[in-house]
């Protein structure tokens, strides 16, 4: 029996583990890979905020900053964005998330790596894949859009075809500007989504594609599109992944009996963009302390969890339901255009307006975390 036990291992989950650890509860984790995923199945960028709290710059991972960002919306005009003080950072996830596990086993987390979780019983019991069984106290859920504890519990973990944003990236070697992010949304490449190119280094980047599911359209021909039309058929793809995030609601409740849940498999995303990797860390090192806090006594229930996350899960419902309202291409379009058109605007106005909003939002996320003991 162990105090808590996280079915799990990408930056969600592991954060959950090192948080616990470090209070000096008993964890497990289990990973159904042998190690993360490679090719990293997401665009691998992060605000300077983040990659602070996940002091990424004590890692020996690539990384590479992002001073300007250019968006597109179904045309060829462009918004730029160019950043004063703060950056965006491109790193390599999948080093990061081997650096954070390797943490987490010095932590004495016990990481259980190649297995899959094969049924969990409540309250405590995990049935893995070879039938073997693990048993704890509390258990976390950060198995990403599967969320396989918590449909298990009875919470309603469905989602429509359309809540699920289906994705396709590409590692693509070709000429690039290190320093520039772009971004296109709807057609003709993504259709009620966007396109980018998060650029590694002046010769490679990641290029990849997400829309809504339930489309009937080819991803793969929409990306060779995108990365003929950037690169004028001049590049080599390394390697390519698909993909599914969550582009839905929050779940609710994130706690049921002893199960907290984290990150994707919280649906944690935000439905406009399908970024989430801020939410996974906060909500992962967040659960991590109260699991181990209620372990050891110091607080009666894990209703904190659910507290402290109220504010995040009501700014990630307006987005959603601002999103939902856009039913047709020229909806979209128009929408799109509108906020980026004032958002370009405000930028020429007060050039840091938009960068502080943006980093005082992730920085309140930052002072939650760091308040709670």
């Amino acid at each position: 029996m162990f105090d808590v036990v996280i079915v799990g291992g990408n930056l969600a989950g592991v954060t959950a583990a090192i948080h616990a650890a470090k209070k000096g509860v008993n964890v497990a984790l289990i990973e159904r890979n042998k190690e993360p995923f490679f090719p990293a199945h997401c665009g691998e960028a992060i605000d300077d905020v983040t990659a602070e709290w996940l002091d990424l710059e004590k890692m020996s991972c690539e990384k590479n900053k992002i001073k300007n960002v250019i968006v597109n919306i179904s045309s060829l005009k462009k918004y730029t964005f160019n950043l004063k003080k703060h950056r965006l950072i491109i790193f390599d996830r999948n080093c990061v998330e081997k650096t954070l596990l390797n943490k987490a086993g010095k932590l004495g987390v016990e990481l259980i790596f190649g297995r899959n979780m094969r049924d969990f019983k409540p309250p405590h019991e995990i049935v893995l894949g070879n039938t073997n069984r693990i048993k704890g106290r509390i258990i976390i859920d950060a198995s990403g859009i599967a969320c396989q504890i918590g449909r298990r519990i009875g919470i309603n973990t469905w989602l429509r075809p359309e809540d699920i944003g289906v994705c396709i990236q590409s590692r693509v070697q070709s000429t690039f500007k290190p320093d520039t992010m772009r971004m296109w949304f709807h057609n003709p490449y993504a259709p009620f989504g966007y396109a980018w190119i998060f650029p590694i280094n002046e010769s490679t980047a990641n290029i990849g594609i997400g829309i809504p599911g339930g489309q009937k359209v080819d991803l793969n021909i929409l990306l060779k599109d995108y990365i003929d039309d950037l690169t004028s058929s001049r590049c080599k793809i390394i390697h390519t992944f698909r993909d599914c995030v969550p582009s839905a609601l929050p779940l609710s409740p994130l706690i049921k009996d002893n199960v907290m849940i984290v990150g994707d498999a919280a649906r944690l995303a935000n439905s406009a963009l399908g970024n989430g990797i801020e939410n996974a860390i906060f909500s992962g090192g967040l659960a991590g302390k109260i699991a181990a806090n209620y372990v050891r006594g110091k607080i009666s229930s894990l209703k904190p969890y659910q507290d402290l996350m109220r504010s995040k899960i009501l700014t990630l419902k307006k987005v959603y339901m601002r999103k939902t309202k856009l039913t047709t291409e020229k909806k979209f379009i128009h929408a799109y255009q509108r906020v980026f058109t004032m958002l370009s605007l405000i930028n020429k106005l007060v050039p840091t307006f938009l960068e502080n909003s943006v980093v005082k939002t992730i920085e309140k996320d930052k002072f939650i975390f760091e308040s709670y003991q």
